[in-house]
């Protein structure tokens, strides 16, 4: 815009002319750089080539990342193999596997302890041969059958002295009730079976419930049979029959004890 009244000897101040034009001041000594397009970065191919290089740097990473992968898989397998390795050796050299194989030699012995068990199964058969050779023999069962006479006329109606002992005891009592337990030792030498061992209250106390044997009760008689799984009392075994009884004038222990009909003593 031309100033107004201007002439070509007039004087005008830069400021002026700035204001008058408009333009920014600029420094002589600073110069901008000059940045030169090139035509390959403009257009639809420099669009592709940008595409292509980040393809490019893609496939490079997932490169390095299965490289990666794969020597971290690497490292950790010969870690566990290692780990394995030192810990067989370690087992094969320690003390304590050493004292846990041990044992190993003993299988004769065990075999032996086996063989021990199972070897008394045929013992009933000499006994039942003593007993043969004891009834097929007169003179040794005459004096058997005199010394039982003798004691029976002593004791108790016709029964013949057994090698036995019973040990009777109320382990609880209530006011009209008890518990008890019968303990019958054979201490013979011969097996019984199956036994029957039988005694006599004298307080009219009944029995009410058993264990270890079947009962029967008559009067004031109680007879306690075998059960199927203690059928057998062998030398120098003990049968321990339980029973609840109930009573109404006292509870004192019975007399009479028997088995197999033959009388037992008592402890």
């Amino acid at each position: 815009m031309a100033r107004a009244g201007w002439q070509s000897d007039d004087e005008i101040s830069v400021d002026e002319l700035l204001r008058e034009t408009g333009a920014m001041p600029r420094s002589l000594d600073a110069s901008e750089p000059h940045v030169r397009v090139r035509e390959d970065d403009t257009g639809a191919g420099y669009r592709e080539r940008l595409e292509q290089r980040a393809r490019e740097a893609a496939a490079a990473q997932q490169r390095a990342g299965r490289r990666i992968r794969w020597v971290s898989a690497l490292c950790g397998g010969l870690v566990v193999i290692g780990s394995l390795v030192i810990i067989a050796v370690t087992s094969e050299s320690s003390p304590g596997r050493q004292v846990a194989m041990a044992p190993d030699p003993l299988a004769p012995a065990t075999t032996s302890r086996t063989v021990a068990t199972t070897a008394p199964s045929p013992t009933p058969v000499p006994t039942v041969l003593r007993q043969i050779s004891t009834s097929a023999s007169p003179t040794t069962a005459a004096p058997k059958t005199t010394a039982a006479t003798s004691q029976t006329q002593v004791a108790a109606p016709p029964a013949p002295v057994a090698s036995c002992t019973v040990h009777y005891a109320v382990t609880d009592q209530w006011n009209n009730g008890f518990t008890a337990g019968v303990a019958v030792t054979n201490t013979g030498n011969q097996t019984i079976e199956p036994w029957t061992a039988g005694w006599t209250f004298t307080a009219g106390q009944r029995v009410t419930h058993s264990w270890n044997g079947d009962y029967s009760q008559s009067g004031s008689r109680v007879t306690m049979k075998a059960v199927s799984y203690n059928l057998t009392l062998a030398p120098g075994a003990t049968v321990n029959i339980g029973f609840n009884g109930a009573f109404d004038h006292g509870n004192p222990t019975p007399v009479g004890f028997t088995l197999n009909g033959a009388s037992c003593g008592t402890n």
